[in-house]
């Protein structure tokens, strides 16, 4: 039976640890190894895209010569006119790039191209490079957000290409960029299960905020809420067992639930009409974090239900934390107002850290990867695009 729960306000304490510098921008030096139209238009498309990561010189490969040694990423451009294949290739301390494809005549065409050649850029730094403490992954004009990464694949939302939000699914090792086609509804919060054979999100299918089961082996889909109540940012707590949040009475308030998708199972957590509730996850063994939003003052804190199905502020500050994610370690990561813009922090046994003190922009979303050696998340500039923190480098550095 489930225990009806007390809200119990314990404060925890709370110790402050700050990294604080600017994002040191990466040198790069672009050759072009021809002077036609589509060489140039692209060079000029990614020394603009690309710019809040990197500073770029563009060079005529034939001009004088330079020290590479002042350039943290070397690439080369060129177009084969005669197998009307455009080729940018280069690399970087740890490792190489390469992109190509047939060559195209429009505007369009070139800004998918240096999109591409930046992400594919950026997935072999990630993968292969020694030197980056924070890396920009996606460069889209567009929307793309909600990281998790796993077993070498990043899945996110984006409205690329089309202007619909879909999920994608990055596989850094094979080099592919693959998608959900749900190109008529609007999907949010994607999570991969522990065994990689399941996806969950919330999507608009079927008329309302639901969250569906999707078999990433059948491509069937299942939806797993009910049908007179809207649910939201659904997490594999494991393999079988997925935690949601769902309005109650009419959207007053909403309460943590998890299905069982062996047993095609659902139940209710929490109990609790104080607060609006979201992004339920697993988090210091078998407790389930939230950040809430409290009925009477509008404030946004991270809470966390124990094994007793008590509630209790984990992070109750003045500043407003939102986006909580744990996979069920001790440590766990949230977005926090730090009176100008939303940073990355992490939460380790009472120590507060901010992980992503280096950029200057509301930073949402944050997720960690299995090895926790690594942050993904939303860094909102001029568009919103992925990143990833290199959580160990940025704690030496700390030291």
């Amino acid at each position: 039976m489930i225990k009806k729960i007390i809200l119990v306000f314990v404060f925890i304490p709370i110790i402050v640890v700050s990294f604080a510098a600017n994002l040191s921008k990466d040198n790069m030096i672009i050759n072009l190894n021809d002077n036609t139209w589509i060489t140039n238009q692209i060079a000029e498309k990614i020394k603009s895209i690309g710019s809040y990561m990197y500073n770029i010189n563009i060079k005529d490969a034939m001009s004088n010569s330079i020290n590479i040694n002042d350039y943290d990423v070397t690439m080369n451009i060129f177009t084969n006119t005669k197998e009307n294949i455009t080729i940018a290739f280069g690399y970087f301390d740890g490792g190489g790039f390469s992109y190509s494809e047939e060559s195209g005549e429009t505007s369009d065409w070139v800004e998918k191209f240096a999109v591409k050649t930046l992400e594919t850029l950026s997935i072999q730094r990630f993968l292969y490079g020694e030197n980056w403490d924070v890396l920009q992954i996606t460069f889209w004009k567009g929307v793309d957000e909600y990281p998790v990464f796993q077993n070498n694949k990043l899945y996110l939302v984006s409205d690329r290409y089309i202007g619909n939000r879909e999920i994608y699914i990055f596989d850094f090792k094979e080099g592919t960029q693959d998608k959900i086609p749900l190109e008529y509804s609007a999907e949010y919060f994607p999570d991969i299960s522990p065994n990689d054979e399941y996806l969950t999100f919330q999507t608009t299918l079927f008329g309302k905020w639901d969250i569906v089961l999707y078999n990433l082996e059948t491509k069937e889909i299942q939806k797993i809420s009910p049908p007179d109540k809207n649910a939201y940012s659904p997490y594999f707590y494991d393999n079988t067992l997925i935690l949601f949040t769902m309005d109650e009475d009419s959207g007053q308030w909403t309460e943590v639930w998890i299905y069982d998708l062996y047993y095609d199972k659902l139940e209710k957590l929490t109990e609790s009409k104080d607060l609006l509730k979201f992004r339920p996850t697993k988090w210091d063994g078998n407790k389930i974090s939230f950040y809430g939003v409290d009925h009477q003052t509008a404030n946004m804190n991270v809470y966390f239900v124990d094994e007793e199905n008590s509630i209790s502020p984990l992070i109750a500050q003045q500043n407003n934390q939102t986006d909580n994610w744990s996979n069920g370690s001790e440590l766990l990561v949230f977005s926090e107002f730090n009176g100008t813009y939303f940073s990355i922090y992490e939460y380790d046994d009472g120590e507060k850290r901010n992980l992503s003190g280096m950029l200057t922009n509301d930073c949402f979303y944050p997720t960690y990867t299995p090895d926790k050696k690594y942050v993904f998340f939303t860094n909102y500039y001029s568009e919103s695009d992925i990143f990833v923190i290199n959580r160990e480098k940025i704690n030496m550095n700390e030291q």
